[in-house]
């Protein structure tokens, strides 16, 4: 079976739910966040690599371009979903809760209005593919979960618990950077397809 960088888009799909299960089973066994952290990373890296893979084998497609968005979209808020309730995003502090909160209502809202603006888009033939911000944005919320995931595990040490706090504070501090570009690529999609929204 030949190998596509659509296919490798597909596969990033096909591994959110190992690493959800695992992610629940954090209390099961302590390991589990491990290998979750494992396959999200292998998970990660297809996002890299089937563009690149694409451009280099020139297969690079309109169904691609409109592919690795919502594969992206899928892998990031399934697992936003586990971490919603795991609890990751629930704090002792009710100020960090309630931005936290509202970084995810923020993000949502931007896929929401993207979406729209490519249906819209769509309904003129013109493919929308992801901005420079989008790009941004999606590196920076992969990476965050990557702390947030490393931020489960839980062996009972002390010192390992602190550890595993600074990881969930810096995880906590790329997400709300992640959202400022979640807005910033909002804004920017508008203004390049402002244009595409206009009906005759």
């Amino acid at each position: 079976m030949k190998l596509t960088a659509n296919k490798i888009t597909f596969f990033r799909i096909i591994l959110v739910p190992p690493i959800i299960v695992f992610m629940f089973l954090k209390d099961v066994f302590t390991a589990a966040p491990i290998i979750a952290l494992v396959i999200f990373l292998a998970a990660a890296a297809t996002d890299a690599f089937d563009g690149k893979y694409a451009r280099k084998t020139n297969t690079v497609s309109g169904f691609g371009k409109f592919l690795d968005p919502i594969c992206d979209k899928i892998f990031a808020y399934g697992i936003m979903i586990a971490f919603i309730f795991i609890g990751t995003f629930y704090n002792e502090h009710m100020v960090v809760t309630y931005i936290n909160m509202f970084s995810i209502i923020t993000m949502l809202t931007r896929e929401f209005a993207i979406a729209a603006i490519r249906q819209i888009a769509a309904i003129k033939n013109v493919v929308i593919g992801a901005d420079l911000f989008g790009k941004i944005k999606t590196d920076l919320t992969f990476i965050s979960f990557g702390f947030f995931i490393v931020a489960l595990f839980d062996n009972g040490n002390a010192t390992v618990a602190t550890v595993i706090n600074v990881f969930y504070w810096i995880g906590t501090a790329i997400f709300y950077a992640a959202t400022v570009f979640s807005v910033l690529s909002g804004i920017n999609y508008y203004i390049k397809n402002k244009e595409s929204l206009k009906f005759d």
